[in-house]
């Protein structure tokens, strides 16, 4: 597939770096990382809890700005839309398939998941961009935030009561529970659940106002600027919020989707300026790497790690991973042992992708 023209280095540099930052979180090399590269189990955050928003904040700006420039060339909103459902439709099936391959209990194929989540906000967040004003699209954002509020504040749970925000009590796992049975992350929750997704839609949201403020003509330190303070503000107000609702992966709570949200915002306008405003660009070529072919640098990671940690060696109670990870590094102790696979896995991951960004290869799934 060709280069598609008028792209924004800055953006796809910090798609990049967020998906590396996804594979050094996600395909560690054993079960004891260092705690900022592990998820909050429950309440609170790490670096590992920002990825996932920093990455629906960038699909949302990447929302604005393509299908910007088509409505622009004129076409029909109605064809873009169903382009937008087909790619939302092969990103869903390909998390099926990554559900097939990390499977987190023996047994379990899970439904919900990351992919299946990008999937759903992707096409919603494409709705709202083409067929509704930006006013609309901001009152969407704020009701889908107000509304799961309330639902987890005031609706009871059979057992709980109302407002109970535990792993076992709350009501996005009580759905969870509901609808998928045993084919969830946990016998208890979701990360990925039905409900939760509602916040995730307005994180994405978020990239979509983000990513119209930068389709305007303006001055590019201008754009850092109000980038920079409109994610300041969404920052403190998650701050605010968390003092009523904590700040929660796998709930997505509100305080999380401002708090993270507004994180992501600053962080691509401190890259939009390192790199369009100071012209710092030689830096940011590997992460271009990854940022250009996005979403497959995020299946083919999760597919070789899967297959990794799914394929035993005979006669060991051992995977591949497992064994690839003590026999070269585990002198170094846990924490550095899983960091020096991580990282040995994301040179291989990079290697691939620069194979195909050399050979100019860009899969737009």
């Amino acid at each position: 597939m060709k280069e598609t023209p008028g792209r924004i280095l800055s953006l796809d540099v910090f798609r990049g770096l967020t998906i590396a930052g996804m594979i050094l979180v996600n395909c560690p090399g054993n079960d004891n990382p260092y705690p900022f590269l592990a998820h909050a189990e429950w309440d609170g955050w790490t670096f590992a809890d920002l990825i996932f928003p920093a990455f629906l904040v960038i699909m949302g700006v990447s929302l604005a700005l393509s299908l910007g420039r088509r409505v622009e060339k004129g076409e029909k909103p109605f064809d873009v839309l169903g382009q937008a459902f087909r790619r939302s439709a092969i990103i869903f099936a390909l998390g099926l398939v990554v559900s097939a391959v990390m499977v987190p209990r023996l047994g379990v194929f899970r439904i919900p998941g990351v992919l299946q989540r990008i999937a759903i906000c992707n096409f919603v967040c494409a709705y709202l961009f083409l067929k509704t004003k930006p006013r609309t699209q901001i009152l969407a954002a704020l009701g889908v935030v107000t509304l799961y509020s309330l639902l987890m504040l005031l609706v009871p749970v059979p057992g709980f009561g109302a407002g109970e925000l535990t792993p076992d009590g709350n009501l996005a796992s009580y759905v969870d529970r509901l609808v998928f049975g045993d084919h969830m992350w946990t016998e208890s929750h979701d990360p990925e659940g039905v409900i939760s997704t509602l916040p995730a839609i307005a994180t994405t949201l978020l990239g979509v106002f983000a990513g119209s403020w930068m389709r305007a003509k303006m001055r590019p330190d201008k754009k850092f600027q109000d980038l920079f303070l409109a994610g300041a503000i969404s920052v403190a107000l998650g701050v605010v919020c968390s003092r009523y609702i904590p700040i929660n992966k796998n709930l997505w709570s509100s305080s999380f989707t401002l708090f993270t949200g507004g994180i992501a915002v600053c962080g691509l306008a401190v890259c939009h300026f390192v790199i369009e405003v100071l012209g710092l660009r030689a830096w940011g070529k590997p992460f271009e790497v990854f940022g250009r072919n996005a979403l497959a640098s995020y299946f083919l990671s999760e597919f070789f790690y899967g297959i990794q940690e799914f394929i035993h060696l005979p006669g060991r109670d051992e995977n591949i991973k497992e064994w690839l990870t003590a026999a070269a590094f585990g002198s170094l102790g846990e924490p550095n042992a899983a960091l020096a696979y991580s990282l040995c896995f994301l040179a291989f991951c990079l290697a691939v992708m620069t194979a195909f960004y050399r050979k100019k290869v860009f899969i737009k799934i």
